[in-house]
């Protein structure tokens, strides 16, 4: 019986480890066509591997601090399209899992009021907020990523629309 798998790990801030860019010739051909049909006006980025989605991962959980040790089963590119900063992850197949799109407006309403009103209101809410979308921008489902924090102890926290926290994951 023989098995395979990758190996990836997290970092816990050792700054010994870094995640490793990608030459854009080591990216599957169905990936970088897929990256340059959806964004054609997109400026160049940096693109690395990540590890399956697994564990009660969600299509919206991308989580930079993993770092591949293997073979990537997905990419990620980071880049900027009209001066926004977005991530945009695709299965090696060119399949895309995720857009994660830099946010400089206010969260929506419903998720504003979710934690000013809830478990959270007493917490500092931080500037990196993103809009995460499957497909395109225009969709209807979209999750709101929001990091808050109360003195070392930091937290990410996933909304839908709205207000409906989808995840709430605690982070080093």
């Amino acid at each position: 019986m023989s098995s395979c798998g990758q190996a990836y790990s997290k970092s816990n801030k050792d700054s010994s480890q870094t995640r490793t860019k990608l030459d854009k010739s080591k990216v599957p051909k169905d990936v970088t066509d897929a990256f340059y049909n959806q964004y054609p006006l997109a400026s160049y980025g940096n693109w690395y591997g990540y590890p399956t989605f697994t564990n009660g991962s969600a299509w919206y959980d991308y989580d930079p601090n993993y770092f591949l040790t293997g073979d990537p089963d997905n990419y990620v590119i980071e880049f900027n399209n009209k001066d926004t900063a977005f991530k945009a992850i695709y299965a090696k197949d060119g399949t895309k899992i995720a857009s994660h799109k830099g946010m400089s407006m206010d969260m929506p309403a419903a998720v504003t009021d979710a934690i000013n009103n809830g478990d959270y209101k007493s917490w500092t809410v931080g500037k990196d907020k993103e809009e995460i979308f499957k497909d395109k921008d225009t969709d209807q489902m979209k999750v709101y990523k929001v990091s808050v924090s109360k003195g070392s102890e930091k937290h990410l926290l996933y909304f839908q629309q709205d207000g409906k926290m989808l995840k709430d994951v605690k982070s080093a």
